[in-house]
């Protein structure tokens, strides 16, 4: 879901305020007898995959496997340690979620987990560059979440405790053919918070911040699966979740000094409903595949109410998805797989305000100070957009395959067609090596709120990029392996957000910005033998954007050039499990401030003002966190004991920069406020019981 830009902000800071104070609180065969065994289609997939236990399992994640993909190579927090995944120097805009075959919402709550039950996910794969045909839309990476189907069995409730997360579980058999789960989790966030509770920064001092209403998620998710016979299989699928969060600013408050119209009370809220129905069919030579998928989401942000302004200011967005899907795959000749995806997207938005105007991008330090005139409005939108995508697997030797791919994909909004080329080939050079090299252009529809009439440019084209990877893999004695893959990618016809000093500023957005990146990649694995497994990742990489008009080239905001992970779980005993995950990483990019300069608009307040954008670094990011399971019983019930710590030697990282607005009384004031993200250490203990 996109969003305007003030929303954004606004709600990154309440959700910023929350979650820092939380968290610092054949025929010569013998004859033998043959035994068939016959078991139901849908059972192939309702058991997890190794590799999305190992990250179920993976300390401080809390349970959770897509908060894991943090320590997978390529992947950085942008923006801090909860933001949003960042990967392989792409923008987390350039995304692409897919749960079960079919778009998701959101997958991330705003206070630092992801939707989905850890009883749900049964793989999880994450294209980081040079994927198939069978996404659209994305210019970044594709998360692809696949849930396990229902387990049929006599109906088992587990019920989950943590310290940040409540839930229940239920699954089993309807009939002989139909089975299910249904999940649903709550936030226990609001129990640390007491309504009318005023924050407190790390040093005991007022902030200025009142609690109005506790930060809190909840999300749900249900499976129907039904056999219908030997060949077929339907499924349906629901899926939700909300975010919230209402606090009060005074005139103390940084975000009221650095800008007064954001004093007063402030409430976020957003959310998402999809339902899903998915079709399996199994061929003989041939599979198919048919998802109609009904997807509604919502964001409200309600700031600057007070008596002075009872009414203050707002942003609500609405959109409703409807997709219809379809993929068909053919054994062609042997080994050869062709495949046809194809998809239609229908989507309306809407958007409703009464907010400032601000031009802004992520090229931008700091949207503050790009405020323009207030607007108010109403608009909707109708996107209508569909890809279709061809793929040849071809077996040209023993040793080598090709993957020849074209996808074809338009819109009617900006009434654009591409046409794109995506080429794979692998070579296996024995049986424990290979070598493959990876190619494909992308393109996906500019962030709505730039291309939208009333606060964008209609004209800005589409963004496109380039991707291209080479890779190296061997597997060796004793279940270890080793990879190594570097990747290139060029990035075009981003937007530009135009200042007075261009003459066409008054277009708001140009299409005069590009980027690229690259790096390496480097992953040692071992399985699970002798009773642990691990893995160890370094990732050094680039990233960069280049603003044509001026022809300068600077860092992007999100650039991380070296990140290391280190993981390790062991089998103590047959009750007992532990491990830890250590993770490393250079200092985030940040734009220095130079010096203060008064604010044009409030007589007596300041702005800051900046040096080269993203020209700067703070200090290397580390942070180490453990985790021990215990199988216990519970009153004769199964029974599972979870006790992990983040953090675990409370190492202070830096979050952000900005003057200290209280203490700036005039333009010789250049006072710093250097605030960390308060992942101080943090215990957590989990317990969970199966009746």
């Amino acid at each position: 879901m996109t969003s305007f830009k003030r929303m954004s902000l606004v709600a990154a800071a309440i959700a910023a305020v929350f979650a820092n104070s939380t968290f610092a609180k054949q025929s010569n065969e013998p004859n033998i007898e043959r035994i068939q065994v016959v078991s139901k289609r849908s059972s192939v997939l309702t058991e997890i995959t190794e590799d999305a236990e190992k990250l179920i399992n993976m300390p401080g994640a809390l349970g959770d496997p897509l908060l894991a993909v943090y320590a997978l190579p390529g992947v950085v927090a942008a923006g801090g340690s909860m933001g949003e995944p960042a990967v392989r120097g792409s923008s987390p805009d350039d995304n692409y979620f897919e749960v079960d075959f079919m778009p998701a919402g959101y997958i991330f709550h705003d206070f630092g987990s992801s939707i989905f039950n850890k009883y749900l996910v049964q793989d999880f794969r994450l294209y980081s560059a040079g994927y198939g045909t069978s996404f659209s839309d994305a210019t970044g990476a594709v998360f692809d979440v696949t849930l396990r189907n229902p387990k049929n069995q006599n109906i088992k409730t587990t019920v989950d405790f943590t310290m940040f997360k409540a839930g229940v579980f239920v699954e089993g058999a309807l009939t002989d053919d139909i089975a299910f789960y249904l999940s649903g989790r709550k936030s226990t966030l609001p129990l640390f918070f007491s309504e009318g509770e005023e924050i407190e920064d790390e040093d005991g001092e007022s902030t200025g911040i009142t609690v109005n209403e506790a930060p809190d998620d909840y999300d749900y998710q249900s499976k129907f699966v039904w056999d219908v016979n030997s060949s077929n299989v339907l499924s349906v699928l629901f899926t939700g979740a909300e975010d919230s969060a209402a606090a009060s600013f005074s005139e103390r408050a940084d975000l009221s000094l650095k800008n007064p119209d954001f004093q007063g009370d402030a409430d976020f809220s957003r959310s998402f409903d999809s339902q899903n129905i998915i079709w399996d069919h199994y061929g003989k030579g041939f599979q198919a595949k048919a998802g109609l998928g009904a997807l509604s989401h919502s964001g409200r942000l309600d700031y600057g109410r007070s008596p002075i302004t009872p009414r203050g200011y707002f942003e609500e967005e609405k959109e409703d998805l409807i997709t219809y899907k379809w993929r068909l795959s053919f054994n062609v000749a042997g080994d050869d797989l062709l495949t046809f995806d194809a998809a239609y997207f229908d989507k309306t938005i809407s958007y409703e305000y009464d907010t400032f105007l601000y031009v802004c991008t992520e090229l931008d330090p700091d949207c503050e100070l790009t405020k323009g005139e207030r607007i108010t409005g109403k608009r909707e939108v109708d996107i209508g957009s569909y890809f279709i995508g061809a793929n040849y697997q071809y077996t040209i030797t023993d040793s080598i395959i090709a993957d020849v791919g074209v996808q074809h994909q338009k819109n009617d909004y900006s009434d654009e067609a591409f046409t794109h080329p995506r080429l794979g080939l692998t070579y296996h050079i024995n049986q424990t090596q290979s070598v493959w090299a990876k190619y494909g252009s992308y393109n996906r529809l500019q962030e709505i709120d730039t291309i939208l009439e009333d606060t964008g440019n209609p004209n800005l084209k589409s963004q496109t990029a380039n991707q291209s990877v080479v890779g190296y893999q061997q597997f060796l004695a004793d279940d270890w392996s080793w990879s190594i893959e570097t990747y290139y990618k060029t990035m075009d016809n981003l937007p530009l957000a135009l200042t007075e000093n261009d003459a066409d500023h008054y277009l708001r957005y140009s299409n005069d910005v590009t980027g690229r990146a690259y790096g390496v990649d480097l992953l040692i694995n071992k399985n699970k033998t002798d009773r642990w497994y691990g893995w160890m990742s370094l990732s050094y990489g680039k990233s960069e954007r280049t603003d044509e008009r001026r022809d300068i080239t600077r860092d992007y905001y999100a650039d991380t050039p070296l990140v290391f992970n280190m993981v390790f779980n062991y089998q103590i005993s047959e009750r007992w499990n532990g491990g830890f995950n250590f993770t490393a990483r250079s200092g985030q990019s940040y734009t220095p401030i130079v010096g203060v300069r008064e604010n044009p608009e409030f007589e007596g307040n300041f702005l800051p003002e900046y040096g080269e954008p993203f020209s700067e670094r703070f200090d290397t990011y580390h942070r180490l966190d453990v985790r021990f399971e215990r199988k216990t019983d519970f009153f004769g019930l199964d029974a599972l004991l979870i006790l992990e710590v983040m953090n675990l030697y409370a190492k202070d990282n830096t979050a952000y920069i900005d003057l200290d607005y209280t203490k700036v009384k005039s333009t010789d004031d250049l006072i710093l406020n250097e605030q960390s993200d308060d992942f101080e250490m943090r215990p957590s203990v989990g317990f969970s019981f199966t009746f």
